[in-house]
């Protein structure tokens, strides 16, 4: 019954908002943030840093605060939670470089497998990638997972917003 919504968000902005809000009307599912300390591809996050974000979502929404940096983590925890993430997440799931090295392609499809039968399901906003919009529909996802995902439709949701570019503002 619950849409989690996991990110660094660092600093949240309109694009996950905006995000939330199509996840919500496509999952009909209760919402609830998540951040991490741990980040498959970032150093851990010390406790000031995350004091400060979780700051962030005093009057926005419920914030779950972890220590799983991976889907298969995260969807132990919350079993039958379905997860609500954008295009560069999605890509990002099916990059070797982000699960143990010794892992190949088929061990990273079957837990996908073991999330599908637990009831794991994500949602996916497309997100405007080096001038490609990134959704389900122009990105690899094996056959026998394609169930597990859903996108948002173009019409309704499409962001090239990024916490990356409003930082790099921040710092000009």
């Amino acid at each position: 019954k619950y849409l989690i919504f996991p990110g660094s968000f660092n600093p949240i902005h309109d694009g996950h908002l905006k995000l939330l809000k199509c996840g919500i009307d496509v999952s009909g599912k209760k919402p609830i943030f998540e951040i991490s300390f741990k980040n498959v591809d970032k150093p851990d996050l010390p406790l000031e840093e995350i004091s400060k974000r979780i700051n962030q979502f005093k009057y926005i929404n419920e914030l779950l605060v972890t220590n799983e940096a991976t889907f298969l983590g995260k969807s132990i925890l919350f079993k039958g939670a379905d997860f609500l993430i954008g295009g560069d997440t999605l890509i990002r799931l099916f990059d070797n470089k982000y699960y143990n090295s010794e892992m190949n392609s088929n061990e990273i499809i079957d837990q996908f497998i073991y999330l599908k039968n637990s009831g794991t399901k994500f949602i996916v906003g497309g997100r405007t990638i080096d001038g490609k919009f990134v959704n389900v529909d122009n990105t690899f996802i094996p056959d026998q997972i394609k169930e597990m995902f859903t996108g948002i439709p173009k019409k309704m949701f499409e962001s090239s917003m990024s916490s990356n570019k409003i930082r790099k503002q921040m710092e000009k």
